[in-house]
């Protein structure tokens, strides 16, 4: 409307610069400006009372869209009942406080109750999961017959169609980003992993070096042995990052020829004498293709070890740990005592870790005394907590950071001993950090008799309090979910 621009360009400008000019209008309009002109009592009062009359003019001025054979079917009947006004309560105020990680908490209990979210509320909700992909499953579980009406009729909403991210993302496999590609070759492999390296292989001579090497990466979803000649044709190609990363799925398989020639390096280097592990350090140069897989050579920088010793340790770290159960006929506590007796316990955890070999980084985790953040994705959570414990007041922020990564609720002793940490570093943690934790936090501390659960004997009492103020109000929105959610 080019008189409402007329009218911003004179607000813009100033009334006191320039008197708003004639606008071109016609109909009624025209009537109800004129009569604004001559009733108004200066430059500003005639600006706004026109502004005015435009404003209501433009949203009320305009018609509906006429589309032919145009049918909005009716939602089905919902089957399951929806929560009750007290639940709705708790997730209005998770939202207010800003927490998806609340949030998503309150739908996760939602539909394991079986309930289903209030109509209206439906709209906020996809919004937000739109948003925040970490809402987007959790909303679909309870969010019944109506919400998925109305994501078929939203196209903003059109990702929150029950399988309509995976139908999407099938049909850019194609023609789309290199992003988008592997996240279908990700999703095929996860289902199927034998087709998802046939749709690789088939368009592996169109891809460019970089592509190549990006989607390689996904080779790693249902990585297993029927992989392992196509890769290990790929450890000749020209590019550095396709070799390197073929070098790098190879490693990740026990029967590759790469991993067994370790072993065999190993076997040769190691052996049980006495009760004790024996050294006998590897004849060097090792063969090329080990260096070419990665093992690399004693940097110049490196004190107080040999090279034969450091490529060893390279190589125990890239063998599943279960093959040295095997050879030295142990136990694995006892094969974790000998190994790490004999200075070898980094490389055997770092195993582990490749290997995902659960047990054994719980045996190690039971008898170091150094701190392994990389191990916390992959031990029970009990375990996790034990451990993690032993290192909050040394290794606090560190913890933190691993253990917001958790599933797992925080036990009472964990979450006092993480509280007291932040009570002396306040300023490293403000309220935004513990709005995506809050779901790991424990309820149960707000009913403890244990004062010094909060910190407070601890020194810093103005920041702390406010940050404990806020984590007092998210365990409360927290409880109340639980109560509302139980009661019957």
């Amino acid at each position: 409307m080019e008189s409402w621009q007329q009218l911003i360009n004179t607000a813009l400008l100033g009334t006191n610069r320039q008197a708003l000019p004639p606008l071109k209008t016609a109909g009624p309009l025209t009537d109800a400006l004129q009569l604004v002109s001559n009733t108004a009592p200066d430059r500003e009062a005639l600006l706004l009372q026109t502004g005015a009359i435009l404003m209501n003019y433009r949203q009320a001025g305009c018609q509906s869209l006429y589309m032919e054979d145009t049918l909005i079917r009716v939602s089905p009947d919902e089957e399951r009942p929806y929560c009750s006004q007290e639940a709705v309560g708790s997730l209005t105020e998770a939202i207010e406080l800003g927490s998806n990680a609340l949030t998503k908490y309150w739908l996760e209990l939602c539909s394991k109750a079986g309930h289903l979210i209030p109509p209206a509320l439906l709209p906020m909700l996809m919004d937000k999961a739109i948003a925040a992909k970490q809402l987007r499953t959790p909303l679909m579980t309870c969010y019944g017959k109506r919400g998925e009406w109305l994501a078929l009729l939203n196209p903003d909403w059109e990702l929150l169609i029950p399988g309509n991210e995976m139908e999407l993302s099938t049909a850019t496999w194609e023609t789309g980003t290199t992003g988008q590609r592997c996240a279908v070759l990700n999703a095929t492999r996860k289902e199927d992993p034998d087709s998802g390296l046939t749709l690789l292989m088939e368009t592996w001579k169109q891809e460019n070096a970089a592509t190549r090497a990006a989607l390689l990466e996904c080779l790693e979803t249902g990585l297993n042995s029927n992989d392992i000649p196509w890769l290990q044709q790929l450890t000749a190609e020209k590019s550095i990052k396709v070799k390197e990363k073929a070098w790098e799925l190879l490693r990740l398989l026990p029967e590759s020829d790469i991993v067994q020639q370790y072993w065999q390096l190993i076997k040769s280097s190691i052996t049980l004498q006495n009760g004790h592990i024996g050294i006998t350090e590897p004849e060097l140069p090792l063969p090329a293709d080990i260096y070419k897989s990665g093992i690399d050579k004693l940097p110049a920088s490196a004190m107080n070890l040999t090279d034969e010793l450091y490529q060893l340790q390279q190589l125990i770290a890239a063998v599943p740990c279960s093959f040295f159960q095997e050879y030295l006929q142990e136990d694995i506590t006892t094969c974790v005592q000998l190994l790490s007796a004999a200075g070898f316990e980094k490389p055997l955890l770092k195993a582990a870790i490749t290997f995902k070999e659960t047990a054994w980084i719980t045996a190690l985790l039971q008898q170091t005394s150094e701190f392994y953040p990389d191990v916390f994705h992959l031990i029970a959570a009990n375990d996790l907590q034990l451990y993690a414990m032993r290192f909050v007041e040394k290794e606090g922020s560190a913890v933190i950071l691993k253990m917001g990564e958790s599933s797992t609720e925080w036990s009472i002793p964990l979450t006092e001993q993480i509280f007291k940490f932040i009570a002396m570093h306040p300023y490293s943690y403000n309220r935004n950090y513990f709005l995506e934790l809050a779901h790991l936090l424990p309820t149960a501390v707000l009913q403890t008799e244990d004062k010094n659960i909060f910190g407070d004997i601890l020194y810093n009492q103005t920041a702390w309090k406010s940050l404990r103020d806020n984590l007092s109000a998210l365990l409360a929105c927290k409880s109340a979910m639980h109560h509302q959610f139980q009661a019957k």
